[in-house]
């Protein structure tokens, strides 16, 4: 009975305090460079919140669960089928967590490493092959060598990206591209704050 109310009041605290209690104030637009290359990191407690998100129903499907399992054996379809979507959202909510320490960009002047939970690509700038910009949803996606890649704007050293993005894109890309070659061009020339880590030139 009330793992039901504990999802729900979880799900609505998470959503409301996210922003309160777990991310920072701000994007931080600059970061310095590491062995020649810029690590773009999202908000501090982003996957964390989803994470706490795909637990509450989670937590609802067990109360199910629990709930199915009293009634009569012809109920074992709704059992099995109950358990397979909790296991489900429990193997997302770890999913998530470990995305919450490991996810990033690693940008360089040759390549975009991209990682997530426990997956990792790698592409050559060279292999991009478009470039758009998603003014609602305030992303980059890029199609490389077959892959899919999304950039938010909120990571922190989205300046270096997009310094780094002009300078590397192939030519044919960046000119089939007005609307994401303006906003890049934009990023790159972001004033640095006073917490932002002093300029660090590109390695040649």
């Amino acid at each position: 009975m009330w793992l039901p109310v504990i999802g729900i009041v979880s799900m609505t605290a998470i959503m409301l305090g996210w922003r309160v209690f777990l991310v920072t104030k701000g994007v931080r637009a600059h970061v310095a460079l590491k062995d020649g290359a810029a690590v773009l990191r999202p908000p501090r407690g982003r996957n964390a919140m989803f994470a706490g998100l795909a637990l509450a129903p989670v937590l609802i499907l067990m109360a199910v669960l629990r709930l199915v399992g009293r009634e009569a054996a012809d109920s074992q379809v709704r059992v099995a089928l109950t358990t397979l979507l909790v296991a489900v959202g429990g193997w997302l909510v770890i999913w998530l967590l470990a995305a919450e320490f490991r996810q990033h960009f690693r940008v360089d002047a040759r390549t975009i490493e991209r990682v997530f939970a426990v997956t990792r690509l790698r592409v050559r700038w060279s292999e991009v092959e478009r470039i758009t910009w998603n003014p609602r949803s305030r992303w980059f996606f890029m199609v490389a060598a077959g892959a899919w890649l999304w950039v938010p704007v909120d990571f922190d050293g989205i300046s270096e990206f997009a310094s780094l993005a002009l300078a590397s894109l192939p030519a044919p890309v960046l000119t089939g591209a007005d609307d994401a070659r303006r906003q890049l061009e934009v990023l790159a020339h972001l004033p640095r704050g006073p917490k932002d880590p002093p300029a660090s030139p590109w390695p040649g």
